[in-house]
């Protein structure tokens, strides 16, 4: 071959080069908006532990973001970031089935006005500092790992009612709850599951006269004068008569600024003590018991089965 021809050679070669690469770089260009947009919108779910996509748009902070990144932010403000990953999985299902049932029934997606509570990135980065990509991570794994789960009963979405620790079992909350009964849940090694608080005669008489200007007691003699007079579920007050006034289980415990309604009172002429056992309402799942459950092997479908009795794990999308 010529050196003339072996030159000629070489020049196709390299205008084949460059026009490989203009097509490469015109590809790239298409696709990737291309594809960054079908995941956007929920039209490619990746699996793999990596987060999917809904295509479901929430308001939050004024930006639009897909529902399972916002969940993201739910779960951080919803559920302790040493919660082991099985327990993060339960809430997570729990979350997003509360989420579109919320969105469904307001026909909204900003989530400031569907009263939906989370933490922002900056929130989480201040308060887990240098921890925050890794527990930030488990959150996402939690979201990941559940993608599209959600409860329901006979066909409906559940309300998903959870809280952090027991007093001893669950509560019932009626027919139109047949997913909220009463469970056993031994969570006693929950940090202030169990606190104990005294006040004077005075003090006491007026936080219960602060529920209602109508209903006041007097301090004198008090300690005669405090009755529980109803229980629900063993440990749950739902009434207390203090002097002639009846207040429910749920004033009473905001009142005194109690963590429960499971409370009992031991009073004399110096004070009033208030035993309280258990954090939260009590309804739906407990995540100390979740967490328990979780660490002994449990998987999140045999928590929510356990917590939330005749409901299924269904997909949304």
């Amino acid at each position: 071959m010529s050196r003339r021809e072996k030159g000629t050679g070489g020049m196709a070669a390299l205008w084949m080069q460059r026009w490989c690469i203009v097509l490469a770089g015109f590809f790239l260009s298409v696709m990737i908006p291309y594809m960054s947009t079908l995941l956007w919108s929920g039209q490619v779910a990746v699996r793999n532990g990596e987060l999917s996509y809904s295509g479901d748009l929430v308001v939050a902070e004024g930006k639009e973001m897909d529902a399972e990144n916002f969940l993201i932010l739910v779960l951080a403000r919803q559920i302790d970031g040493s919660a082991p990953p099985g327990a993060k999985e339960a809430q997570a299902v729990a979350a997003r089935t509360n989420l579109y049932k919320t969105m469904e029934e307001a026909q909204c997606n900003q989530a400031d006005d569907l009263g939906i509570e989370y933490d922002s990135l900056s929130e989480m980065k201040n308060r887990w500092g240098e921890e925050f990509s890794q527990i930030y991570q488990s959150y996402e794994d939690a979201v990941s790992a559940t993608a599209g789960e959600v409860l329901t009963c006979d066909g409906q979405l559940i309300d998903a009612l959870f809280h952090k620790a027991s007093a001893g079992n669950t509560r019932t909350m009626g027919e139109e709850y047949p997913w909220l009964v009463s469970v056993e849940s031994d969570d006693q090694l929950c940090d202030g599951y169990l606190t104990v608080t005294d006040f004077s005669p005075e003090k006491f008489a007026e936080a219960v006269n602060a529920v209602d200007g109508a209903r006041q007691v007097s301090a004198e003699e008090i300690a005669g004068k405090i009755q529980i007079i109803n229980r629900a579920d063993g440990a749950y007050v739902t009434a207390v008569q203090v002097d002639q006034q009846i207040f429910s289980g749920e004033e009473m415990a905001a009142a005194l600024q109690l963590n429960s309604t499971a409370f009992s009172f031991e009073a004399d002429s110096e004070r009033v003590r208030v035993i309280c056992t258990g954090i939260g309402h009590g309804w739906g799942l407990s995540q100390t018991g979740a967490a328990r459950m979780a660490e002994e092997g449990k998987s999140r479908q045999e928590i929510l089965g356990y917590y939330y009795p005749g409901t299924e794990v269904t997909e949304k999308y």
